[in-house]
């Protein structure tokens, strides 16, 4: 009997220690699980929702242009104003197939910055500027998305090449992110998925090389406009 019971005894041992031993590699395989993600993955995830695709129609319904824009808050939202140009109507297309009416605020041509109203957004994902204090820097990491294709959406990754530099008279940052007809409009983000330009367009004489209208300037609208 006191054999029996030792081996019991022994068995619930071997049970605990293996029960120990389950739990422990259950919490690894968790940990796995949940390990945390960065760089453009991370930027895509976390700022994507915001960003939509905009269409813009003439006064007889047909389609003028297309181009990105992303929500920013109180149901605002911003956008490249040469998308906006000349259009009488505008939709925002979300990646969940939800359709907005949108509307034009206020726009600066010279600037290329609009701002929007779009409607019944209710909790979606909105997008900051980056803080004042912490400026696009030379060699930054730097994120772009938007919408060249309907179905699209896609982020390229590049760096900062230029975080202010002369452009037509306008100051721009430059980057080497992707740009595609369709982006324009979309936000370009640093690592921690703030805003640090709003995409403009693209160089036809320096191949690889962007343009986006700097958070500053941006910033600095929206203050003149009260929004």
């Amino acid at each position: 009997m006191r054999g029996r019971i030792g081996g019991i005894a022994a068995a619930v041992i071997a049970v605990s220690v293996l029960g120990g031993t389950v739990h422990a590699t259950s919490a690894r395989a968790e940990a796995v699980g949940q390990e945390s993600i960065s760089g453009a993955e991370k930027a895509y995830r976390d700022a994507a929702p915001a960003v939509f695709y905009l269409k813009a129609y003439r006064k007889d319904g047909t389609l003028k242009t297309v181009g990105s824009g992303f929500l920013t808050s109180n149901g605002k939202a911003l956008t490249a104003a040469h998308v906006v140009e000349d259009g009488v109507t505008f939709e925002a297309v979300f990646d969940d197939g939800a359709v907005r009416k949108a509307n034009v605020l206020k726009s600066d041509e010279e600037a290329d910055v609009a701002l929007l109203s779009v409607a019944n957004v209710g909790k979606r994902t909105m997008l900051t500027l980056a803080d004042e204090k912490s400026p696009a820097r030379y060699g930054q990491r730097s994120f772009a998305i938007g919408y060249p294709l309907k179905d699209g959406k896609i982020i390229t990754e590049g760096i900062v090449n230029v975080p202010k530099a002369k452009v037509n008279g306008e100051l721009r940052l430059l980057t080497s992110a992707q740009v595609s007809s369709g982006m324009s409009g979309g936000p370009l983000l640093n690592e921690e998925g703030r805003v640090i330009g709003l995409i403009s367009g693209s160089f036809r004489t320096m191949s690889g090389i962007h343009i986006c209208v700097t958070a500053e300037e941006v910033r600095n609208l929206l203050k003149t406009w009260k929004a």
